[in-house]
């Protein structure tokens, strides 16, 4: 593999990428009814369990910016995956909710999911999962830190 003439640092940067850009495409054709990105701000807002979430907060945790994560929301809004509801304590304020057709996408998906992650973690021990883990969490809390303009 040509890559290997870099240092590591350049390596998993591009790697990086490259896994990326291949997930979306697999992503992509796994569901019918929805796009990997789609999937991927559902999964963010699903983890909100005890109180539904902001835009703000979405996007905030999935890393993009709110204009984009508001088009996907809207988007997931007009095929009835998500909907916009009024926060009780602060009537200005508009928080996400899963609708039922979005609880049974994923009842749907959930053994085709469980068989992917199989197949994609296939050959990797829990030990490098694990790394892997702690390396992408400094990644991103340094990303976070650095401020270029």
């Amino acid at each position: 593999m040509k890559l290997l003439n870099y240092d590591n640092e350049h390596l998993i940067f591009g790697l990086l990428f490259m896994i990326s850009n291949k997930l979306q495409v697999i992503g992509d054709s796994f569901y019918d009814e929805i796009t990997v990105k789609q999937w991927f701000v559902l999964v963010v807002i699903d983890t909100f369990k005890e109180e539904y979430p902001s835009l703000s907060d979405v996007a905030n945790m999935v890393g993009s910016s709110h204009q984009n994560v508001k088009q996907i929301v809207n988007k997931l809004i007009s095929k009835g995956y998500l909907k916009i509801v009024q926060d009780e304590n602060d009537k200005r304020r508009s928080l996400i909710k899963m609708t039922d057709k979005c609880e049974k996408l994923q009842n749907d998906y959930k053994e085709k999911e469980s068989e992917f992650m199989r197949d994609l973690f296939r050959g990797t021990k829990e030990e490098d999962l694990k790394k892997v883990v702690e390396v992408f969490l400094r990644l991103s809390e340094n990303i976070e830190e650095m401020k270029y303009e």
